[in-house]
């Protein structure tokens, strides 16, 4: 392992990952160079570059005193906007239209956040304060400009993680944030397709606050369902906390009309044909067409998904329908077939 080092070393270089080597807090660093994170996710663009021969020969580890060490040295861009989501509700949509532009860094779902988020369930040594620091110097260390002109910084953070808002938010108190959500049955049956996180045990269970012996009986719509549950509660508990709730039926227009005005950004007419032309394309899958599937997802809902979304997903959807459009809960509209 590297020890400490001059720090101008890592130029050009982001952490790959966040782990535990012998008790020790560790960084591994791939080399990016001017690479830009334009695509869908953080692991897809890590995984091009560790395809390259340089990167398969050559790797820095270093403690995490040397991601400390960087960024009292290289701070990098103050984050812009955080993304926070319900999960297949046009959160990669947003973020792929954001990094279309060069001015922009988009880290979408990485998993060096991630490890950092899910530090204390490694080591019972590991405070709320380290957690909070580590935070910051990783955050500080995705966000170094490569081009030379990029001066808006935005994460999409992983779907779990607005359950750590008030933690996030004390590392980055004055950061504007919005919440993505869509009608339950469409989210349901995307996740049943592909359950990604989904999945029990993936995501420690004490984040959701489920006895483990129950979330192994439970089917998977029903889990699934009581898992994007607690997501969109604690979205709704911590919206005092400076959040924008955003309708999956909003996209594409808020992008260039609510959101980009609630983090503080604007572009000219040139800019605002770039971020459209990315709705031209499937938000995954580079080769397909971004298209508003609603009704052909309702058309594959199977009853027990219907009523998994019942019991656990329409009570909260139509308290943030009712939050976001400024009305008591019982008039929300709740968009329940």
């Amino acid at each position: 392992m590297d020890r400490l080092m001059d720090t101008n070393l890592l130029d050009g270089w982001v952490p790959l990952r966040f782990y535990w080597r012998t008790e020790e807090p560790t960084i591994d660093w791939v080399y990016l160079g001017t690479k830009p994170f334009t695509d869908p996710f953080f692991d897809q663009t890590i995984g091009d570059c560790l395809r390259h021969p340089f990167n398969l020969l050559f790797r820095h580890q270093t403690p995490i005193e040397m991601l400390h060490q960087r960024y009292e040295t290289h701070r990098g861009i103050e984050p812009t906007g955080f993304i926070f989501h319900m999960s297949r509700s046009g959160s990669t949509l947003v973020s792929r239209m954001l990094a279309s532009l060069s001015q922009n860094i988009v880290i979408s779902e990485a998993r060096p956040v991630d490890s950092t988020l899910q530090a204390h369930f490694k080591s019972a040594n590991v405070s709320e304060q380290d957690r909070i620091a580590w935070l910051r110097w990783m955050v500080s260390a995705l966000a170094q400009q490569r081009l030379g002109g990029e001066n808006h910084f935005f994460i999409k953070f992983s779907g779990w993680h607005v359950l750590e808002l008030p933690l996030i938010r004390r590392a980055f108190p004055d950061v504007p944030w919005i919440f993505l959500y869509r009608d339950p049955i469409d989210v349901l049956v995307s996740e049943m397709q592909e359950r990604g996180q989904m999945i029990p045990h993936v995501l420690h269970q004490s984040l959701f606050g489920s006895d483990a012996r129950l979330v192994v009986a439970m089917e998977p719509e029903e889990y699934s369902a009581v898992v994007l549950a607690a997501i969109c509660h604690a979205a709704l508990q911590y919206r005092e906390l400076g959040g924008l709730l955003i309708n999956y039926t909003q996209l594409p227009d808020a992008v260039w009309s609510s959101i980009s005005e609630f983090f503080s950004v604007s572009w000219s007419d040139t800019e605002k044909e770039t971020l459209m032309s990315m709705t031209k394309m499937h938000s995954k899958i580079p080769a397909a067409v971004f298209q508003q599937d609603s009704s052909r997802k309702r058309e594959q809902a199977t009853e027990q998904l219907r009523e998994a979304a019942r019991r656990w997903l329409f009570p909260i959807y139509e308290k943030l329908e009712s939050a976001r459009l400024g009305c008591p809960a019982n008039e929300g509209q709740s968009g329940r077939e």
